[in-house]
C-alpha cells in the first residue's frame, strides 16, 4: 500500500533551502495492505512530515524541496486529483477544527460523499453506521462549535472514515480522548482493520494502540533511527524505552513520591461553592459543584469528553460568569475580573494564544523588560527545551513545540492560579516528564495549578490530589 525509497524533504523556496525548515532524511519503509503502523520520537522529529508526505500534501501544500520515490497504492500521492485522493485515504489532523467545512457534526459527516456524488440515502446510512461505531450518534445534530476538543477530535475521525477508504492517517488521534472515547477509537480502528483498511498513526500514548498496531516505527531528528513488531514493543521497559524519550505506563515510578500529600490544614488557595453554570443551547454543564484548591498543590481534574471540566476552569479563571454559586479567596467572594487578573489559563488549542513573530517575544508578550524577566524567561525556554527555537516564529513549530511556548509564557507570568488544558497532549515521555517537574517547582513557589487531563500518567507523576468530573445535564431553562 505504502513504499517509501530513501525520501528526503525539507521545507521552504528552492532558494531558501539552506535556511529551511528540517524535515525528513533518507526514510525508507513500506507497509503492506491492511497493516498498521505507528510513528513514534519525540515532538518535533518529523513524524507529521512522514503523514504528509504520505497523503500529498508535502511538497503541493507544504512548499519545500523532495527526493526519492513515494508510492501510495502505486501513485505519487502529490499528483492524485482531490477525488481520487478522497477515495484513496482519510485523513485526520493533529488540529481537528482545521479541517471542518459545514457548521454541525452531521453535514460535516456528509460532506466528502455528496461532494463525491453518493446517494443522500447511502450517505445516511453510512454516516448513522460510523457515528454508532463511534459513540458519537447523540452529537450528529450538534454545532461543531459547541464541542469540546475531544468531542471535535471524534468527529474528525468518523468523517473521516465514512468512506471507507483503504488507507487511514491519523495524527495524535488519542491525545485529547477520555478512556471511555479512547476505547471505541480503538474498537473501531480494530474493526476498520479487520476489513482491510491499512493505518497509518502519529501518536504519543503507544500502549493504547497495542491491539492495532502492527510496527513501530521510532524517529529522531527526521531519520528512522529504530523499529520493532508489535510483540517486541510490548516486552520493552520504562528502562529500555527511556533514553528514547517514550512513554510507558511504568513512567510515574521514574519520580518518586517527591511531594507531600497536601494536609487538610493547607490554606485553601481558591474555593468554589455550589458552581452552576449550563449552556442554554444544549443543557451540558456544571450543577452545585464544590471544589477546594489549596495553596501550593497541583490538581488534575480528570472526567469524560464534555463534563464541563474547561467550562469550571473559566469560571475559577474569571472568563465565564458563574450562573449559581460562589468563587471565593480566603473567604472573600472574588470577582471575574479580580480572578481574570490573578489567574493564567493555558489553552488546550496553543494556537489561540500565539501571537508574537518568535518564540523568545512570545513567552515575554505583554511584559515589560527588566533582568528579572530575562532570567525567568532563559530558565523557560531551557525548562522546555526552547532555546534553539527561540527565533523561529511560533506558527512553523509542531503541535508539541506549540504547547511548550504556552507553558513557557505561563511560566514567566506572575499569576497565582495556572490553569493547564491539556498540557500533554502532543507531548512525548520526556515532555509528560518536565510538565510534572515543573507543575511540582510552581507548586513549591506557592502558586496553585489545575490540570484539565485524561493522562493519567502525568497525574500519578504531579498531582496531589485527582477531581473528577461526570457529565450533567439540566432540562429546566436558565
Amino acid at each position: 500500500m505504502i513504499q517509501f525509497d530513501n525520501v528526503s524533504f525539507r521545507y521552504g523556496h528552492e532558494d531558501q533551502m539552506s535556511k529551511g525548515e528540517r524535515g525528513v532524511e533518507h526514510i525508507s519503509f513500506s507497509v503492506k495492505p491492511g497493516q498498521c503502523l505507528v510513528l513514534c520520537g519525540r515532538s518535533g522529529c518529523g513524524k507529521s512530515t512522514i503523514l504528509r508526505l504520505v497523503n500529498g500534501l508535502a511538497p503541493s501544500f507544504f512548499s519545500g524541496s523532495l527526493s526519492g520515490t513515494i508510492r501510495v497504492s502505486g501513485q505519487s500521492p502529490s499528483d492524485l486529483l482531490p477525488e481520487a485522493r478522497t477515495r484513496l485515504m482519510g485523513v485526520v489532523f493533529q488540529d481537528p477544527r482545521s479541517q471542518f467545512f459545514m457548521d454541525n457534526v452531521r453535514d460535516e459527516l456528509a460532506f466528502s460523499a455528496e461532494n463525491l456524488g453518493i446517494a443522500p440515502h447511502e450517505i445516511m446510512i453510512r454516516i448513522n453506521k460510523q457515528a454508532a461505531e463511534l459513540g458519537i450518534s447523540h452529537l450528529l445534530d450538534r454545532s461543531l462549535n459547541q464541542l469540546s476538543s475531544g468531542q471535535k477530535q471524534l468527529v474528525a475521525i468518523t468523517a473521516a472514515s465514512v468512506l471507507s477508504p483503504p488507507l487511514l492517517i491519523l495524527d495524535e488521534p488519542t491525545a485529547n480522548l477520555d478512556h471511555n472515547a479512547t476505547q471505541a477509537l480503538l474498537d473501531a480502528l480494530i474493526k476498520l482493520k479487520q476489513a482491510g483498511t491499512t493505518l497509518v498513526i502519529s501518536e504519543h500514548r503507544l500502549h493504547a494502540l497495542i491491539p492495532v498496531a502492527d510496527t513501530f516505527v521510532y524517529m529522531e531528528e527526521g531519520r528512522i533511527s529504530d523499529s520493532w513488531t508489535k510483540d517486541v514493543f510490548l516486552q520493552l521497559t520504562y528502562s529500555d524505552i527511556r533514553s528514547y524519550g517514550l512513554r510507558h505506563p511504568d513512567m510515574s515510578t521514574a519520580i518518586t513520591s517527591a511531594h507531600a500529600e497536601t494536609a487538610a490544614a493547607v490554606e485553601p488557595a481558591l474555593e468554589g461553592r455550589k458552581l452552576a453554570f449550563h449552556y442554554r443551547r444544549n443543557g451540558d454543564g456544571i450543577h452545585n459543584l464544590n471544589i477546594t484548591l489549596p495553596k501550593g498543590s497541583v490538581t488534575a481534574l480528570t472526567g469524560e469528553n464534555g463534563a464541563g471540566k474547561t467550562t469550571l476552569c473559566k469560571i475559577l479563571c474569571g472568563l465565564l460568569r458563574q450562573r449559581g454559586g460562589t468563587v471565593l479567596s480566603r473567604g472573600i467572594p472574588l470577582s471575574t475580573n479580580q480572578r481574570r487578573a490573578s489567574s493564567y489559563l493555558v489553552m488546550q488549542d496553543a494556537d489561540y494564544q500565539l501571537y508574537a513573530d518568535s518564540v523568545g517575544n512570545e513567552i515575554m508578550l505583554g511584559r515589560q523588560m527588566n533582568e528579572q524577566l530575562r532570567e525567568r524567561a532563559y530558565a523557560a525556554l531551557d525548562a522546555f527545551g526552547l532555546r534553539q527555537l527561540q527565533e523561529r516564529h511560533p506558527a512553523s513549530l509542531s503541535g508539541g513545540e506549540k504547547q511548550r511556548v504556552t507553558m513557557a509564557a505561563a511560566y514567566c507570568s506572575d499569576a497565582e492560579l495556572i490553569v493547564l488544558d491539556e498540557p500533554t497532549s502532543g507531548l512525548d515521555g520526556d515532555g509528560v516528564l518536565k510538565v510534572a517537574l515543573w507543575a511540582r517547582q510552581l507548586a513549591e513557589a506557592g502558586k496553585t495549578v489545575i490540570m484539565i487531563t485524561h493522562d493519567l500518567i502525568l497525574a500519578e507523576l504531579a498531582c496531589d490530589q485527582v477531581i473528577e468530573l461526570s457529565k450533567q445535564k439540566r432540562s429546566e431553562k436558565l
